[in-house]
């Protein structure tokens, strides 16, 4: 955080300097006005919440609840395709998106995409960082321009819970149809599976433990 704001520091500072410094003769006129554009392009490369790759639907659960509320029975299905299917660790934390992403710049010991990469690499590609809320996170590369800060939650990190997409799908799926529903019948919970989300049947109820442990966890916050 401290750094951070010396960042900004300097940069105001040194456009202060050119303001002061452009009434005086030509000669230090340009000179200055070199010197502001100088600072401000360093300011631009510094490493900033827009340089962050998170997917938030895959990874925190306060966005995956805005996905619930926002969704209907008719775009649901639409809604959760951007899950995929493979697995994730939803962060179910205190910090929210814009706290989370300032917190992580202020850990990282680097101030430019080149020093950030090179940081990866002395460290095996990735590296672990934990936030004020004893939450662990991993950095890696980003691969979208400009955004090459790639952030998940750790795998079984504090504050969050390893899950199948597929079982999202279902939890979220449950909470917008079946709203109220504490524990979905097999009939109810495979009419979802099948006719919105096109997933196999559930076979058995009681093989279902995990995906009532992830309708709970939304559940907290939905208010249902």
């Amino acid at each position: 955080m401290i750094f951070n704001l010396l960042k900004i520091r300097l940069f105001y500072e040194c456009r202060g300097i050119a303001m002061v410094r452009s009434v005086t003769s030509n000669g230090r006129k340009v000179m200055w006005r070199c010197l502001n554009v100088v600072c401000l392009s360093i300011y631009i490369n510094m490493i900033s919440a827009v340089n962050i790759l998170f997917n938030e639907l895959k990874h925190h659960r306060a966005s995956i609840l805005r996905l619930a509320q926002q969704a209907t029975e008719a775009s649901v299905a639409g809604s959760v395709k951007v899950l995929g299917n493979s697995q994730m660790d939803v962060y179910y934390g205190l910090l929210d998106v814009p706290v989370l992403f300032e917190e992580v710049v202020a850990q990282l010991p680097v101030n430019s995409e080149r020093d950030y990469l090179h940081w990866l690499a002395e460290g095996e590609g990735y590296r672990k960082i934990i936030l004020s809320d004893a939450s662990q996170w991993i950095l890696l590369r980003g691969i979208e321009p400009g955004q090459y800060v790639h952030l998940h939650p750790a795998r079984y990190s504090p504050h969050s819970m390893r899950m199948k997409a597929t079982t999202l799908k279902t939890a979220i799926a449950c909470l917008v149809c079946l709203p109220g529903v504490a524990a979905p019948s097999l009939e109810q919970l495979n009419a979802i599976r099948n006719t919105l989300l096109d997933l196999s049947p559930v076979k058995d109820i009681a093989q279902c433990h995990h995906l009532w442990k992830v309708i709970d966890l939304l559940r907290k916050e939905v208010g249902c």
